[in-house]
């Protein structure tokens, strides 16, 4: 504008100039015959007649044209590092999967819109001519929670144009620290004694993201130029799931309650509906208000507006895959799902340390064990001085005192265990239940009203243990006992001393207390993942054909040097990874689920930044529009003065004359 408005107040006086201007001389006529040729000079000094042709006009407004230009600063998009390397660092992170990449696109995402404007960065670069030849060498490097090198430097225009076509997408968070390092050790000199001193001149680095990075408080070098492309909108939309969990409600054991967290990152409240569902079975939607997301007065840092649903307790016993989805549409589809794993119940190991025929062996072999095991009292005692007891996920004590009882899980019936705490203090008898905790997960449908029990062993317990039923005056008949790695259900008195092995809740507590036992301290959920971890677990020596399939439903084979040792990664994508493998002599296939998540609130708010900050200094973004442009002012103020120089030469020559 400014350039526009000196040409328009100096062009049209100079014109005017030329229009006014005298150029009498004085000459020596000889002849009246001359005066002609001065009446014609007269009728040009008049206003308003037609120009004659002036090399110095033409030169003046060329000069004042020229003088325009630089005002108005032209640039043109072309090659600023010439002879420089150069190093394009493309974030291929969760959040450059949103899909507001292309402005007026909505089926693009940023990723494609960055690989997009890289490749016609090195169009640019190595496009030829006047403001693209003489380029140096380019590196391609992609980055989310880790760096990797798709192309070393090199001038192959086509070798870095496939190296951005091979990029592909991943769920990791975004860190550049890496990167940097990356890129770093490539253009820095390896010699021990000069190992700050680059091979020539720094790389220049050009990265193309939408800004939400970690490690980013490292410094730029001395000699580093860096360049941000702007990636996405700066109001991008979206509501992410995160965190999601499970547990039993303490009074229904064989159901689940299942609650999930969401924040809102935009600057207005929404509404979201969550679906609830089980191995794809939809069981309930339930609607959630979130508040708006509000900006820290101190830092600016986005403080997202945060929520939590319960869904509606269900049962289920064991073995699920359990998906919480936000099915309200936003710009970031990886974080709108998350999934949780309940695994298969799992078979215990049971010992029997008893002296007699039991009853409580009957109970036992009724019930769905991987085994049961009888140990006298001298075996039991070596593997208890031996440590051999952790074999087993339950030992039951049927009557028999011992000395010592090392961690462990135990269901004790009649005689004292040596536990600190108990405080035995003789026998008593007669006795029935006048209170019990219902809601414990051991006397779930265990109704003792008509117990009666002849004879029991007296205890007075510490506070820290926990009476689950009592007699008269308080007398304690079930207690759990929980320190450490040893927990302990004991009942108070024999069973043959009581008329319960004739009623139904003998066995309903039996096979309560084996699976409370064999399953304390078991996760409900089998443990989740996140992008950027190895997925690691344990499966048979034997297993062959060991296949994982992916999210995508891509099937990758697998063939690790020890099953039993098994670990693959890292994870780049959120979503459920299936591992199957097939055993000897065996037609069937096994399946171990794993879910991975996207649980990050730094790519949740997927807004774009206008600029970052590099250690302390500010990078200011450049849009899809803007670019590595050449500035043409400088040749324009060279021109002109040239010109002038020029324009000067003649008129001089002209006066000379």
């Amino acid at each position: 504008m400014a350039g526009l408005i000196l040409a328009a107040c100096v062009i049209p006086p100079l014109i005017l100039l030329y229009f006014l201007k005298l150029r009498r001389r004085p000459h020596a006529i000889a002849s009246t015959l001359l005066w002609k040729k001065s009446i014609e000079d007269l009728r040009a000094n008049a206003p308003f007649q037609r120009l004659r042709r002036s090399l110095l006009l033409f030169l003046q407004l060329l000069a004042l044209i020229l003088l325009a230009l630089a005002l108005m600063q032209p640039q043109i998009q072309g090659n600023q590092n010439k002879g420089r390397r150069t190093i394009l660092l493309i974030d291929n992170s969760a959040s450059m999967t949103a899909i507001d990449g292309e402005e007026g696109r909505s089926d693009v995402t940023r990723l494609e819109d960055a690989k997009r404007r890289a490749r016609e960065r090195i169009e640019t670069i190595y496009g030829g001519g006047l403001f693209g030849s003489n380029a140096s060498e380019t590196m391609i490097i992609a980055f989310s929670d880790r760096a990797e090198i798709y192309s070393r430097f090199t001038d192959s225009k086509p070798q870095l144009l496939a190296a951005i076509d091979r990029i592909r997408p991943t769920h990791g968070e975004t860190n550049m620290e890496e990167a940097l390092k990356l890129a770093r050790a490539y253009t820095t000199n390896v010699n021990p004694d000069q190992q700050n001193r680059p091979i020539a001149a720094p790389a220049a680095l050009e990265l193309f993201s939408d800004g939400r990075i970690i490690g980013l408080a490292e410094e730029v070098l001395r000699g580093e130029s860096l360049v941000y492309h702007r990636i996405g909108s700066l109001d991008a939309d979206n509501v992410a799931i995160n965190a999601v969990s499970v547990d039993r409600p303490y009074d229904r054991p064989s159901a689940v309650a299942v609650f999930a967290s969401l924040l809102n990152m935009n600057p207005m409240p929404v509404t979201c509906d969550l679906q609830l569902s089980v191995d794809g079975v939809a069981r309930g939607i339930e609607s959630l208000d979130l508040p708006a997301a509000e900006t820290h007065p101190g830092t600016g840092e986005l403080i997202p507006g945060r929520n939590t649903v319960v869904f509606t307790p269900f049962e289920q016993p064991r073995g699920a895959v359990i998906e919480v989805a936000n099915l309200r549409v936003d710009d970031l589809a990886a974080d709108n799902v998350a999934q949780l794993i309940v695994p298969p119940p799992k078979r215990l190991k049971v010992a029997l340390v008893s002296q007699r025929r039991s009853l409580i062996r009957t109970v036992l072999e009724g019930m769905a064990l991987e085994s049961i095991e009888l140990l006298r009292p001298v075996r039991f005692d070596r593997f208890a001085e031996e440590g051999s007891l952790e074999q087993y996920d339950v030992v039951v004590l049927d009557n028999y005192r011992t000395e010592t009882l090392p961690p462990g899980r135990y269901l004790i019936f009649g005689e004292t265990p040596p536990l600190e705490g108990l405080n035995p203090y003789g026998e008593g008898k007669d006795q029935i239940v006048l209170n019990s905790k219902d809601e414990h997960p051991i006397l779930r449908f265990v109704t003792l009203d008509y117990l009666y029990i002849s004879k029991l062993k007296l205890i007075q317990p510490s506070d820290e243990v926990k009476v689950l039923a009592e007699g008269a005056n308080g007398v304690p008949l079930i207690i759990e006992y929980s320190r450490g790695p040893l927990q302990v259900l004991y009942v108070t008195f024999d069973p043959l001393d009581s008329n319960w092995p004739f009623k139904r809740s003998f066995v309903t507590f039996i096979v309560n207390a084996i699976d409370y036992l064999g399953h304390y301290g078991e996760g409900l959920v089998s443990r989740g993942f996140i992008p950027g971890e190895a997925i690691t677990t344990r499966l048979p020596p034997a297993a062959q054909d060991i296949t994982l399939e992916l999210p995508n439903r891509q099937r990758v084979p697998l063939s690790p040097t020890d099953p039993t040792m098994f670990s693959w990664g890292p994870i780049r994508e959120s979503g459920l990874h299936v591992v199957s493998w097939k055993l000897p002599g065996s037609q069937e296939t096994y399946q171990r689920q794993f879910a991975v998540n996207l649980f990050s609130g730094t790519e949740g708010n997927i807004a774009t930044r206008e600029e970052i900050t590099i250690g302390q200094e500010k990078r200011e973004g450049l849009s899809s529009h803007e670019g590595s442009y050449t500035p043409l002012w400088p040749w324009a103020v060279g021109l002109c003065l040239s010109v002038m120089m020029i324009e000067w030469w003649i008129y001089h020559r002209k006066m000379m004359i």
